[in-house]
């Protein structure tokens, strides 16, 4: 489907009838603002509410837009698409994920092969709020594009991604999760959505434990594992234009990183520069100078620095190309994964991504 107006909430499904295997899914999504109001973030992804694959009662793909957001950075490397703008009407949002069922698009061994399912679909469950402040009536659509490897080999498996656990954090505490023990895991996602601090504050330490620490493969304050992921996905980068209303001295500049690191703000087509005044989680005010409003219709581009995307960080295990190094949890009674919570009661979730055979 391309471009598909859709309405201000609903499920979309679409058939997966191919007879060659699907290397990968592409969901894009459009949407124009109902004003240049800056109060809430001009990220289309938070407004997908669940995007699932299923056979059935058979689930092998879920998650939340912002969820598959970040698997798509730890998977690929590479941040999804988004141009994010408060410039309402003429202007619009962009965003486009990517759900892989391989190591990446030349992945001739794993790949999600329809012909072994008995009838696989698409859904993608959305809710957008249409007022000022936020979107257009009607102004959303969706596009959604399957890469299939047309005469490639049978794949030999998949790659199965889900939201595993949901809950609110407290604000101390260690939250335990009881982990499948039915095939290899590749990552593990952890989410504490709109935290007002880095993840890594959010959850102090992480541990794996098995058969109750007969074997304890990972137990590591979750600040070492964020640093881990800054050297393997680096600094963050994401641009956002706004625009001055020439009355308010701060004007929201609205990135979806948690650990937030500034960055650099311009204007157009007005003469006159706009400066960072402070740095936040999730976002950053920018004004003309200190105390001055941007001008009436003043727009700025702030380029915006930082890591953790859509409020996650993510335990990999190994080397994510190399199959021997995925952590196998058969031979285990019980795997658990315990999070030392702090700071903040939010909406929080894990993600597990698995390898599955045919």
């Amino acid at each position: 489907m391309e471009d598909e107006t859709i309405t201000t909430s609903g499920t979309v499904t679409r058939n997966l009838d191919f007879s060659d295997p699907i290397v990968a899914i592409y969901i894009g999504l459009t949407g124009t603002r109902f004003d240049t109001n800056d109060t809430s973030a001009p990220s289309l992804l938070p407004d997908i509410d669940k995007i699932e694959i299923v056979d059935g009662s058979d689930v092998i793909y879920s998650t939340s837009g912002t969820e598959a957001g970040a698997v798509q950075l730890y998977h690929t490397g590479k941040m999804p698409f988004m141009a994010m703008t408060n410039v309402a009407v003429a202007n619009a949002n962009f965003a486009q994920i990517k759900l892989l069922f391989g190591r990446d698009e030349n992945d001739t061994e794993f790949a999600l092969d329809c012909k072994k399912l008995n009838n696989p679909q698409i859904k993608v469950t959305h809710s957008f709020t249409e007022s000022a402040g936020y979107w257009k009536a009607s102004g959303q659509k969706l596009t959604i594009i399957a890469l299939i490897a047309e005469g490639a080999p049978k794949p030999r498996g998949f790659f199965m991604t889900k939201e595993i656990y949901s809950w609110t954090k407290a604000t101390s505490g260690d939250e335990t999760i009881d982990l499948p023990r039915d095939y290899k895991y590749r990552f593990i996602v952890m989410q504490a959505t709109d935290c007002a601090t880095p993840v890594y504050a959010e959850f102090t330490q992480a541990r794996i434990s098995c058969n109750f620490d007969e074997f304890v493969p990972i137990n590591e304050k979750v600040e070492d594992i964020a640093h881990d992921n800054w050297n393997r996905y680096g600094i963050l980068t994401q641009q956002i234009e706004t625009v001055g209303d020439g009355s308010d001295t701060t004007i929201t500049a609205a990135i979806p990183f948690a650990w937030n690191w500034g960055g650099d703000v311009q204007s157009w087509a007005a003469g006159d520069y706009a400066h960072v005044v402070n740095v936040y989680s999730h976002y950053t005010t920018i004004c003309k100078t200190t105390g001055v409003a941007l001008d009436a219709g003043q727009r700025a581009i702030y380029t915006g620095h930082g890591f953790e995307l859509f409020d996650t960080e993510v335990i990999p295990f190994g080397n994510l190309q190399d199959e021997t190094h995925w952590f196998d949890p058969t031979p285990w009674k019980s795997v658990r994964l315990i999070l030392t919570q702090a700071q903040t009661a939010v909406e929080s979730a894990i993600v597990l991504q698995q390898v599955r055979y045919y």
